[in-house]
């Protein structure tokens, strides 16, 4: 299984990306196919920030064979699950071609590539509209709906998968080396239990519980219920509501039935539901008792088409595919009002767009809020772009590659997993030495050749709340990489307001007892609006500076700064390269508890800009960026201000503890950016 993936169609959607989650959980290997005509590239950040890794993407329609195809070159598929299609009823009877043309023509073109690849397992994601009207029968002989209920469906949503069933049934009659498991299911609700994933309505919702989501939140003034006049315990007709979690499962059960059929070929229908029907009423309940509050509703006539009950007799999957739904509806109703708190408007947020940086991995993400426009990109989930009033404050790169550039002065980057500077790249922890890589003469300087600036962040989760955005980007530090123990999770969360940039880092060790932690961001910075930063006056708001020696490894003395909060008008006479104290008290491991502290600020006379910095670290490097030669920028292009631990902390004891993460423990340290005009 390990060099091979499953590809899932329509994998950015709601129930495909349910079950990229749970493919992966379940250790498969996963490449996710979608045109997001109907879903969001979020979706897909936002899986590979729960999973922890990256999973290939491509925006690709299932209807181009080629592109297809590539995805099929790139990639060892052993098998697919099907769930790219258009798919609202309603629609479906206003523009029927594209219906066909999407579902129908799509599935053709998929199954041709997917033979000419030999590639002969698939589970498709039908649905239980291809029984049509079970109550036509007169005698409920049909509820709850078996498989082998004949299919009548009503609508060409329906009829489009019952076209896709006949021709899978048709391709395994031709060749029984093909494994073909058909899903049918009901009615799916709930989000993922991390909030991060749900259902992404366009438009007014056509379903119950997505509906009266957005009714709690205010977005609609209330529910309607279609009639309350049916032989119900309630009145109001019964359904099949399914936990979307539950439903990604029985994917991966079927997936894993047909694995294990070894070289013998199936054709098998199963349906997913729990096989316990619940009413509208039961519903509105169960969702009111998560909200909190009663919420508005009117019953209104019934709908044309609208039946009692549609419920699903499960027996098959359950003792087949050994798969039972577990969830309930208030779990449902509960999971769903964390995703809609979180998300009120879906993966749809205002004044927040992404493009292509240099592919999937590494994408711009762009920010306005009032004066302030804000790019990050994924790439060491730096900052690339910070504009005040259409004037840009931070010098970087336009173009993805010259990031990547051997001269790249680690230009607006998250640097870690260790900041500064390491003596000798060497370091003691835990009665164990420790050689990491020494990237600068002796030592060891921004974690060595493959730190955080030189790797793609997973993500990023963006929301909106209070007027600000909130960024946050994921990586997984590898154990050994560049010499450091232990695995480690790092999340770069950052806020952006009208007037300020703010960062907050926070690292845990996923695997070994202990390794060494400091972070910070890179960013170059400039309040002159020119090439040089000559000119700029600056204060820095503290009394001590940290002694180092030729190679700037601290010898564990402070000394004087005789520039206390006097302006310093920076010129290329005085470069600084120089560590500042802000706190030389025992500052522990998390720092984020400690008030935000003004460190320094920067003006020019010929501008209205000013920068500050805020931090509850105790320490910051100030450097007038003397060593820049790169691309487009010369020396003194712009000044860095780095808050951080104090350089080479592991190797003196009184300071060590600043930098040590252990196993149970969390990294963390805050900076505040600030751009507003004098």
């Amino acid at each position: 299984m390990s060099d091979e993936y499953i590809l899932v169609t329509g994998g950015a959607g709601y129930i495909g990306s349910h079950t990229v989650i749970e493919l992966i959980n379940h250790g498969y290997k996963v490449v996710i196919a979608d045109n997001l005509s109907n879903s969001s590239y979020d979706a897909v950040a936002r899986i590979e920030f729960i999973v922890k890794q990256h999973v290939p993407f491509y925006k690709v329609d299932i209807r181009n064979e080629k592109e297809l195809n590539q995805v099929f070159s790139n990639h060892k598929i052993s098998g697919v699950i099907h769930f790219a299609a258009l798919k609202a009823v309603g629609e479906s009877t206003k523009i029927p071609l594209e219906y066909y043309d999407n579902n129908v023509s799509g599935t053709i073109a998929l199954l041709n590539v997917c033979k000419s690849n030999n590639v002969k397992t698939i589970v498709f994601s039908s649905s239980a509209t291809v029984y049509g009207d079970v109550t036509r029968f007169g005698d409920n002989s049909m509820i709850p709906i078996p498989e082998h209920c004949p299919m009548d469906p009503t609508n060409p949503y329906g009829r489009t998968k019952f076209v896709i069933e006949s021709i899978l049934k048709d391709i395994y009659d031709s060749d029984e080396l093909w494994k073909v498991a058909i899903l049918r299911y009901f009615n799916p609700i709930g989000a993922h239990p991390s909030g991060l994933l749900g259902e992404d309505p366009l438009g007014i919702p056509n379903n119950l519980l997505p509906y009266l989501a957005q009714v709690a939140i205010g977005r609609r003034e209330k529910l309607s219920i279609f009639g309350n006049d049916y032989n119900s315990h309630d009145g109001t007709p019964i359904r099949d509501y399914i936990h979307v979690v539950d439903l990604a499962k029985g994917h991966i059960a079927a997936l894993a039935y047909l694995k294990n059929l070894q070289s013998k070929g199936l054709y098998r229908e199963w349906n997913l539901g729990t096989g316990k029907g619940s009413t509208v009423f039961d519903v509105y309940h169960a969702f009111c008792r998560a909200v909190g509050k009663e919420l508005p509703y009117e019953v209104v006539a019934r709908r044309a088409g609208d039946v009692l009950d549609l419920t699903a007799k499960p027996d098959r999957a359950n003792k087949e595919l050994n798969w039972k739904a577990e969830l309930t509806v208030d779990d449902a109703c509960k999971d769903l009002w964390k995703w809609t708190t979180e998300n009120p408007y879906g993966f749809h947020i205002d004044n927040y767009s992404w493009e292509n940086f240099d592919g999937y991995n590494n994408r711009l993400h762009s920010f306005v809020n009032g004066p302030l426009k804000v790019n990050l990109a994924n790439h060491g989930a730096l900052i690339q772009k910070v504009l005040l009033d259409g004037v840009n404050m931070v010098k970087a790169y336009d173009n993805a590659a010259d990031f990547k550039d051997k001269s790249n002065p680690f230009f607006g980057t998250t640097v870690g997993r260790f900041a500064n500077r390491v003596a000798k790249g060497q370091f003691e922890l835990n009665g164990k030495k420790y050689q990491l890589t020494q990237n600068e003469g002796n030592n060891n300087l921004h974690a060595g050749f493959n730190g955080f600036d030189k790797q793609d962040f997973l993500g990023p989760v963006v929301k909106h709340k209070d007027g600000k955005f909130l960024v946050d980007f994921l990586i997984v530090d590898k154990d050994g990489n560049d010499g450091f123990p232990g695995e480690v999770e790092a999340i770069v969360h950052y806020t952006i307001d009208e007037s300020s940039v703010g960062i907050e880092y926070e690292c845990r060790l996923l695997s070994g007892e202990a390794t060494i932690v400091n972070m910070t961001n890179h960013s170059y910075f400039d309040v002159s609006d020119s090439a040089n930063i000559d000119g700029t006056e600056v204060k820095l708001v503290t009394d001590q500076m940290m002694e180092v020696d030729a190679e700037l490894i601290p010898t564990g003395k402070f000394v004087a700064n005789e520039y206390v909060t006097d302006p310093i008008v920076l010129d290329e006479k005085k470069p600084f390269d120089n560590c500042f104290i802000v706190d030389d008290d025992n500052c522990g491991i998390d720092t984020r508890a400690r008030p935000l502290k003004k460190v320094f600020e920067a003006t020019h006379p010929k501008t209205n800009n000013k920068f500050t910095v805020e931090t509850t670290e105790p320490a910051f490097q100030f450097y007038t960026g003397d060593g820049v030669n790169t691309k487009g920028f010369a020396k003194r292009c712009g000044f860095c201000v780095e808050p951080s631990r104090f350089i080479d902390a592991i190797n003196h004891e009184k300071w060590a503890n600043q930098v040590i993460l252990k196993k149970g423990e969390v990294y963390g340290s805050k900076i505040k950016y600030g751009f507003t005009k004098k």
